[in-house]
């Protein structure tokens, strides 16, 4: 049985029923099992989690003001004005987001990433969680969170974010979610030594490789992402979704390159996860 089809779509949009589909030949869509989100422009609206970062790069700089630091708190101001040129950069060039971010996570890695005690880590993380709640998508979290609920299917995410402040962001809000796959800080015994920056780009090898260990048929998979670092995770399954949080001419893209389902809205979406539970 092949995904609903939509009643109405997006000004601008090409409607599902006439969309090429471009995943692998040989995946044909099946029961729904198993729902996979990106996190940055899909469930989350920031792109480049730049409240997060930023956030940290404030904190070292505010930190070092109360110690009247004044050398420490130059390091990461500095280092802060070169992340916005990547930043901005990347928001220009959106294949060029992984390296991007790699240059980002280089800049804070010194002054900025290393050296938090896990409380001081555990604490920031709670404060972002709370500070971002408005900002994630209730139209895809409701559905997926009754559904999941019913017992009729898991929920797992797979991000280049960070993963300390997905779970978080997860936890105040309340969706559970079976996995969580994104880079994460890695500690020296008590503070944080690094964050480990591994996955960019790669993210359908790690969606592949997760499906072979746990026996699950890509047919049976759904994937919600938004930027061309999603594109072979879309290609990979049996149900592509774009989400609300893109833009319309990457819903255009998406949908003629991967032939990626466009929800209209929440009802939209509710209707062709159903179909899709429910399929044969």
């Amino acid at each position: 049985m092949t995904p609903a089809v939509p009643t109405t779509e997006p000004t601008g949009v090409q409607p599902a029923a006439t969309q090429v589909r471009a995943a692998a030949p040989d995946i044909v869509p099946r029961a729904l099992k198993l729902v996979v989100c990106d996190w940055n422009g899909t469930l989350f609206s920031e792109e480049l989690e730049q409240t997060f970062f930023f956030g940290l790069c404030l904190r070292a700089v505010w930190r070092a003001v109360s110690m009247l630091n004044f050398q420490a708190m130059a390091r990461p101001t500095f280092r802060g004005v070169g992340c916005f040129a990547h930043y901005f950069a990347a928001r220009r060039h959106p294949r060029l987001v992984p390296h991007h971010i790699s240059c980002i996570m280089d800049l804070l890695e010194p002054d900025v990433l290393h050296g938090l005690t896990r409380d001081e880590l555990a604490d920031y993380t709670r404060r972002y969680a709370q500070r971002i709640q408005g900002d994630l998508d209730r139209k895809l979290l409701d559905p997926l969170a009754k559904i999941r609920a019913e017992g009729r299917i898991r929920l797992g995410i797979i991000s280049a974010g960070c993963r300390e402040g997905i779970r978080a962001a997860l936890e105040a809000e309340g969706t559970p979610f079976d996995f969580v796959e994104a880079n994460e800080f890695t500690m020296d015994g008590e503070v944080t030594d690094s964050f480990d920056f591994a996955m960019a780009d790669n993210k359908c090898d790690v969606l592949t490789g997760l499906l072979a260990l746990r026996g699950i048929d890509p047919g049976a998979v759904m994937f919600i992402g938004d930027s061309p670092q999603d594109e072979d995770c879309l290609r990979a399954v049996g149900y592509p979704v774009v989400s609300f949080f893109a833009s319309d001419a990457r819903k255009r893209q998406l949908a003629a390159d991967c032939g990626a389902f466009v929800p209209a809205d929440e009802a939209d979406f509710t209707r062709h996860l159903a179909a899709a539970v429910n399929a044969s």
